[in-house]
């Protein structure tokens, strides 16, 4: 049982510390091993624990430290020594905080001449104060560090511990303050940029800063940071501290690693694209060897194989392969078209497919019982090789064991290397003809001049013209109803047998291509070739030798001479398709092309006249380009002599009924259905709807619409549907149908605002009262 203080006294032979007792004074007793025995309630409070947590501990609870805070108070050996002590003296407080003392400690000489006890008596050293003190109520100081959002600490550069962190370095590390506060730096291991023999030297440095550029930092869940730290020493009512910034820049690294990354990997492709191109010409099954192997390490896939479809392209066999080990031979593996319909449909509309887990994608699942599994493909990129007489066959890159997410450079670099293999075919085809050609005329050497000149079209014929969609345009056949359109095609008339340029405007999906292939077609140029030229398709480092042709050696992969699509035109016309997407730096090039009817081959010295008509088109808004600075004002000006802008398809709702028609005939014979019906509320609907797409979304919708019909009526998904139908081939409109269209689209888009501003009778240019009994005259509902 624990006396108090009295009692314990009362058995002290020299009793002159009795007549100083005070209940409030910083006092105690302990034994010989240091157990509390007796402890002022005064203490108690000072260092943050109750009397009986302290009775029944032991000194070494508190943690006492020499005023040096280094070397540990050695009660034992003092009290072993019978001798008295005194001076400073660190204790730690039950919060973990050291408060210095200044005490005196002595042995009490018990009355049976044995010395049990000791006593302590302590006081607060004069010259401490709390760093909390200093600035509880220093605004600055709250504004500079606690309520910094970047992660701030002070460090005491005489105890080389932490003071003080703000709520952004806690949030940071992980750290809690009251876990860091009074500890070492070190002691957390949050970095091994400071130790104690850096802060003693930047302590005695007289420079105030010091950086360091990119730090390693452990926060507490232990995830790798990278940060540059910055210390500043600073001084707080004369005393020296050392502050120290975190700016993270682990985001920054990464970004940058990823860039680097990125550009490493886009310089590798195209090399490998230069690279396989130059070897257009070799031996085709050792163009498909080197295609196959340098794809698959560029591209870092295990597998890449090409494939060739029969001449009836009712099945598809494996040409060349690599990467596939002796279980996975592929040499031997067919496909009959018709027993993958899904995948073959997929390919065949878009010419790529990209499915980066092939086991479940709709496209390719067919496959995954007797090839994708058994072989262990996860993920698949196919594109559609061309061939000289439709498609060739099917590049395909998959990888195996883990599912790879392709990219659009993925995509563009297959694409790439797709229209290489195209090339190499072509070539080699023209070969084995020109083979054949040799044979047939070795004895006719008065006609070899005639063969060169006919090896030489054949080649430019096979190289770029059969790169060409061989479209079939008749005039005539073109549908349309509505004035709109009708406008158009006399613009058409009326400009076609002129030379002047011509500038096609519009959205996406209105036929901008069909109408400058009408142009040409019923122009003085309809014998000539009509050569298009897609800007927005075209690599740019691969633009200017499209347009204008270079020299063999002109640059690495340029391995004989090559006409450009200027010098193919000649005669004829040249279709500048989405020319707002020409690159500013050839702008200036094509400008002087176009200007003075002559070009440069690259590599060349001569230059070369031309005889050609432009027509341009685009969706962009070049003047607001030109505002931009992404499009040059001159080239605008010049190839804006004549345009011609295409109205969507929402401003010719006259013409919506006839493409259902068209439409709806021609998937009906492709499909082999027999569509003759639509519901009235769905061909209202569609005349209704904005068709953001144009023509080209209204083509897909019916297509896809045919293929889902099950009897002679054609429904449409997502559209209204009634009981009242008539045949789709009913196309005329009556006035009340176009006004009851064209009042409806109004009101929708004036949210059925009436009257104001705004409104739809402002739009119309009617009086309210005149709106309002067109709309019950009609039957006009809002939906």
């Amino acid at each position: 049982m624990h006396r108090n203080l009295k009692q314990i006294l009362n058995d002290v032979d020299d009793n002159k510390f009795v007549q100083r007792l005070d209940e409030n004074a910083l006092i105690c007793t302990f034994n010989l091993q240091g157990d509390f025995t007796y402890i002022s309630e005064a203490f108690c409070s000072l260092l943050g624990y109750s009397n009986s947590q302290l009775l029944s501990s032991n000194i070494d609870l508190l943690y006492p430290r020499t005023s040096q805070k280094k070397e540990i108070f050695n009660w034992r050996e003092i009290l072993a020594q019978n001798r008295n002590w005194s001076g400073k003296i660190n204790f730690l407080t039950k919060n973990g905080k050291l408060i210095e003392l200044e005490g005196h400690v002595s042995p009490l000489s018990m009355a049976n001449g044995e010395k049990v006890n000791f006593y302590g008596a302590f006081k607060l050293n004069s010259e401490h104060v709390d760093f909390d003190d200093h600035i509880k109520n220093d605004s600055s100081y709250k504004w500079f560090f606690e309520k910094s959002p970047i992660p701030k600490s002070l460090i005491c550069l005489n105890s080389l511990q932490y003071i003080d962190v703000n709520k952004s370095w806690e949030t940071y590390t992980g750290f809690n303050k009251e876990d860091v506060v009074n500890r070492v730096q070190n002691e957390l291991e949050f970095h091994d940029c400071i130790n104690l023999e850096f802060l003693e030297t930047f302590k005695a440095n007289n420079e105030a800063s010091f950086q360091i550029d990119k730090a390693k930092l452990s926060i507490k869940s232990k995830e790798k940071r990278y940060a540059i730290l910055t210390f500043e020493k600073i001084y707080i009512n004369g005393d020296a501290y050392l502050l120290e910034i975190i700016n993270d820049i682990t985001e920054r690294l990464r970004y940058q690693k990823e860039l680097k990354d990125t550009s490493k990997s886009s310089i590798l492709k195209k090399d490998t694209i230069l690279k396989l191109a130059g070897l257009v010409g070799e031996d085709l099954d050792y163009v498909f060897q080197e295609i196959t192997a340098l794809s698959s390490k560029t591209l870092q896939v295990e597998r890449v194989s090409i494939w060739s479809f029969n001449k009836l392209k009712t099945e598809l066999r494996c040409e060349k392969s690599y990467g596939f080990n002796a279980k996975g031979n592929l040499n031997k593996i067919k496909f009959k078209i018709e027993s993958f319909s899904n995948y073959f449909k997929a390919l065949f509309k878009n010419f790529t497919i990209l499915a980066d887990d092939a086991l479940n994608d709709k496209r390719t699942k067919d496959f995954s019982k007797n090839y994708l599994g058994p072989l262990g493909i996860r993920s698949v990129l196919d594109v559609l090789i061309q061939g000289p007489d439709g498609y060739f066959g099917v590049l395909s890159f998959e990888q195996v064991g883990v599912v790879k997410e392709w990219t659009t450079e993925d995509e563009e670099f297959a694409t790439s290397i797709s229209n290489i293999i195209s090339l190499a075919i072509e070539r080699n085809e023209r070969h084995e003809a020109e083979i054949q050609l040799l044979k047939s005329n070795e004895k006719l050497v008065t006609l070899n001049a005639e063969l060169n000149k006919l090896k030489r079209e054949l080649e430019q014929e096979n190289i770029y013209l059969r790169e060409e969609i061989d479209l079939v345009f008749n005039y005539e056949e073109m549908v349309y109803g509505s004035a709109a359109f009708s406008q158009v095609l006399t613009e058409v008339e009326q400009v076609a047998n002129t030379d002047a340029t011509v500038l096609l405007l519009g959205e996406s999906g209105t036929g901008k291509e069909l109408i400058a292939r009408a142009i040409h077609n019923i122009s003085n140029r309809k014998s000539k070739p009509l050569i298009k030229v897609n800007c927005a398709a075209i690599p740019k480092e691969l633009l200017e030798s499209e347009l204008f042709g270079h020299k063999q050696g002109s640059f690495t992969g340029a391995i004989k001479d090559k006409l450009g699509k200027f010098q193919l035109a000649d005669g004829g016309t040249l279709f500048l398709d989405e020319i707002g997407e020409l690159p500013l730096d050839m702008q200036p090039k094509l400008l002087r092309a176009i200007q003075e009817s002559e070009i440069e081959q690259i590599g060349g010295t001569e230059t070369i006249k031309v005889d050609i008509r432009i027509i341009a088109a685009t969706n962009r808004n070049l003047e607001k380009a030109i505002k931009e600075n992404t499009f040059r004002e001159d080239l605008y000006f010049r190839i804006n002599v004549f345009p011609i802008t295409i109205p969507p398809l929402r401003e010719r709702v006259e013409d919506i009924p006839i493409l259902i028609e068209h439409f709806a005939n021609k998937f009906s014979k492709l499909y082999k259905k027999n569509i003759k019906y639509i519901s009235e509320a769905t061909k209202s609907d569609l005349q209704s709807y904005p068709w953001p797409g144009n023509i080209r979304e209204l083509e897909n919708l019916i297509e896809r619409a045919v293929i889902l019909s099950n009897n002679d009526t054609l429904n449409i998904p997502n559209f209204k549907s009634s009981e009242k139908e008539s045949l789709i081939s009913s196309t005329v409109l009556s006035l009340d149908d176009v006004l009851r269209i064209h009042i409806k689209r109004v009101l929708n888009e004036c949210d059925w605002k009436i009257e104001g501003q705004d409104g739809a009778a402002e739009l119309l240019g009617l009086k309210p009262s005149t709106l309002r009994d067109r709309i019950n005259k009609l039957g006009i509902q809002k939906s």
